[in-house]
């Protein structure tokens, strides 16, 4: 369901990456307040059976969709009939969950010597990019022939979807540094608002190879060892813009082209012509 005060009053946008690592937290919050009073209800109900045994929460085990005391591990309660006996008993099989990131204790220039302190973040994400291009000299037009990837995403909860998220993300930012350009008139108004006028990347603009690794490490502070995998390698779209400079460098004549960002065609042929224009007037013949 869509977001909403109605449903949640401490409700906040899915945005920078944040479902997961907010509100997967919180429901795991929650899952270990059902699952304790479970438990408590589970050693009542086993040690009233018997009489050998006294109730012990610290000796109750879910495993493999049953419950059990680990002394007398041959009683076994299916999970099933765990439940519809609490629900008898009224035991609670709801609860609110809440979580704030915790270690974030971040503060700038703070004290005396105006200077920042604490942590910021809760973790880093980190990924690295290799990219090659191929520019038509008469044109200007850019290709992305190839793309290679490794990201840090920790124990990723759903391999696929954070597949999804990181290839996105890259196109997102190759459409950033290469495309979507913002052009205003002198009055100040927005000329490029809309598809029409603001190129955002197709299928076709995909790189033919296009190759996504992962490094998978437990990242033990969030929750399920995760990381989040949206908007990070977005980032990593910055390597086609680097590469698009490369490959300039090679018809620059030793110099560095001074290439602004999104480097759009119009951006590249610019340089192009001024690179040829350059080159001609340094091969032009004195006059006598």
């Amino acid at each position: 369901m869509a977001t909403s005060t109605e449903k949640n009053n401490n409700t906040s946008a899915t945005a920078a990456s944040s479902a997961t690592d907010l509100n997967g937290s919180a429901a795991v919050n929650a899952c270990r307040q059902i699952r304790e009073r479970l438990t408590e209800f589970a050693a009542r109900h086993i040690a009233s059976k018997l009489d050998d045994i006294q109730a012990s929460p610290t000796t109750i085990v879910f495993e493999n969709g049953a419950v059990y005391d680990q002394r007398r591990p041959e009683l076994k309660l299916q999970w099933k009939e765990l439940i519809i006996l609490a629900y008898r008993d009224r035991i609670s099989l709801g609860e609110r969950g809440f979580y704030a990131t915790q270690g974030i204790d971040w503060t700038p220039e703070a004290g005396p010597e105006k200077t920042a302190s604490g942590n910021p973040f809760l973790y880093y994400t980190m990924g690295g990019a290799v990219s090659e291009v191929l520019i038509d000299r008469f044109t200007g037009d850019v290709r992305v022939e190839r793309v290679d990837m490794l990201v840090d995403i920790g124990k990723p909860i759903n391999p696929g979807i954070a597949r999804g998220q990181i290839t996105g993300a890259f196109i997102q930012g190759m459409g950033w540094v290469t495309t979507e350009e913002l052009l205003y008139k002198d009055s100040g108004e927005l000329m490029s608002h809309s598809p029409t006028t603001y190129k955002i990347p197709n299928i076709q603009d995909t790189p033919p190879i296009f190759n996504v690794n992962t490094y998978d490490f437990d990242n033990t502070v969030n929750v399920k060892g995760s990381k989040a995998a949206g908007e990070p390698p977005l980032c990593l779209g910055l390597s086609v813009w680097a590469a698009i400079k490369n490959a300039l460098s090679y018809v620059s004549a030793g110099e560095i082209p001074k290439l602004r960002l999104p480097a759009t065609n119009e951006e590249v042929l610019k340089h192009l012509t001024l690179f040829s224009t350059k080159k001609k007037s340094a091969t032009a013949p004195l006059p006598s």
